[in-house]
């Protein structure tokens, strides 16, 4: 029998799509997720630590916070499945995801699993036949910095969540739980209903007028001062419902309705036009974050199913890794994009060089944006055909911020207008209108932001 390499991703999807593009030299396999854990329960705590008064946790506080990990009930039988295939293997390849979680299952895998082949770290962005290659032939050794990052945070979890939890159970309701990111979100939201139940709401009222130029073309405008006086709108008012400054006009129903019969009918000029150009620039790429807030917007997705759909996208080799806060596209996805731009709509839709984006302080510079995945970009059209409604909604969303970050800006001219006239009983007022001309679309021809 011939020995051949064993490559271990995450998840079973993962592992087909991985296993067809690497061939009979290469046996593909999942650890379904994470493979070793803090224990869950008192049943899982090993015999030597139960004594302990900090077992429970899983967590030695008495000695530098070292971690007791178990392999939970559920996974022991992947596991004896994966030793096996191991021992007819010469090679070891660790292909978890490229980010924290990734990179504690393949250190986790490695203790568990004890290898006395050669080990290497394969890492990929996308799951297509160039960037699996890619990996192969480029791959390392773990990155310890991430393995230590990732077991801090869960220990985190676990000190933060068991010890504030039973504070919870006795103080407010049974079966709540606390954790890292969740008490500080809840104080958050706590914080901004205590300021909203103490908000004291305030009335006012305002004119709007349609108007008639000598040409009989009609357009809308809204009242803006009397006697040189701004109109009172909502963000002159300050918590407890009192205007902030004495230098606007607070309208009531009766004084506005009153003002609307006076104006009704009287003569108004122009006597003002500012016209300024409009710039706007697209959006960067999609990292996770804007990945889930534009799928809310535009498509009313939650984020777990923005997530789910995207997971599946990316086993599936249709996009890059979702789980990123990088802008960053690589140089063939610059290509790519700028390539379909210039296809699509034209050289002139093209900036004159590839547009960067600044990534957040903190950012894992390792990861690319979310996009479509491979050196030539599948339409929407395609992507469609082979996947559910979900996944093609999420993929035509994605594929367009893509586009639309590499294109030029969108031009036009804002175009403001003063006009002023008197009341019945002599007061003068000031109405304003705007508007926006958009000249050339640029980047808004692929994307608008929902």
């Amino acid at each position: 029998m011939v020995a051949k390499s064993l490559v271990i991703v995450e998840s079973p999807a993962k592992a087909k799509k991985i296993g067809k593009i690497l061939g009979s030299d290469f046996v593909v396999d999942s650890s379904i997720g994470h493979i070793r854990d803090l224990p869950r329960n008192a049943a899982e705590i090993p015999a030597k630590y139960k004594g302990e008064k900090w077992a429970r946790m899983g967590v030695n506080v008495e000695n530098g916070f070292e971690p007791i990990y178990v392999v939970p009930k559920d996974k022991k039988a992947q596991v004896t499945k994966l030793k096996k295939l191991l021992k007819d293997s010469d090679q070891l390849y660790l292909a978890t995801d490229k980010d924290r979680e990734g990179e504690a299952i393949a250190w986790h895998l490695l203790e568990v699993l004890k290898p006395k082949v050669d080990v290497k770290r394969m890492v990929f962005n996308e799951i297509t036949e160039d960037a699996i290659l890619n990996a192969l032939q480029n791959s390392g050794e773990l990155d310890q910095n991430l393995v230590e990052a990732q077991e801090t945070r869960r220990i985190l979890d676990r000190l933060v969540g068991y010890e504030v939890s039973p504070v919870l159970w006795k103080m407010v309701r049974p079966r709540l739980s606390a954790g890292r990111v969740q008490s500080p979100a809840v104080r958050i939201v706590v914080q901004r209903e205590r300021e909203r139940i103490a908000f004291v709401s305030a009335s006012y009222f305002s004119i709007d007028a349609v108007f008639e130029t000598e040409e009989k073309e009609m357009f809308d405008a809204k009242l803006l001062t009397i006697e040189e006086k701004k109109i009172a709108t909502g963000k002159d008012f300050n918590s407890t419902g009192e205007l902030a400054s004495k230098k606007v006009v607070l309208l009531d129903e009766d004084a506005a309705r009153d003002l609307q019969q006076k104006l009704t009918g009287q003569a108004f000029s122009v006597t003002d036009v500012d016209r300024k150009p409009y710039t706007r620039k697209p959006k960067a790429p999609f990292r996770t974050s804007t990945l889930q807030q534009d799928a809310l917007r535009s498509l009313r997705f939650s984020s777990s199913r923005t997530m789910s759909a995207a997971q599946r996208l990316y086993e599936n080799g249709f996009i890059t890794y979702m789980r990123t806060d990088s802008t960053t596209l690589s140089e063939s996805a610059l290509t790519a994009a700028r390539n379909q731009v210039a296809g699509l709509y034209g050289k002139e839709y093209l900036p004159d060089a590839p547009r960067t984006y600044g990534t957040a302080k903190g950012a894992q510079e390792a990861h690319e944006a979310i996009r479509p995945a491979g050196d030539t970009f599948q339409m929407p059209t395609d992507v469609a055909k082979q996947v559910n409604s979900d996944e093609a909604k999420l993929y035509e969303l994605i594929w367009k911020r893509t586009i639309a970050s590499q294109m030029a800006n969108a031009r036009g001219e804002r175009l403001a207008v003063r006009i002023a006239g008197e009341s019945t009983d002599g007061r003068a007022t000031v109405f304003g209108a705007s508007g926006l001309t958009i000249t050339f679309p640029g980047f808004m021809r692929a994307y608008v932001e929902g």
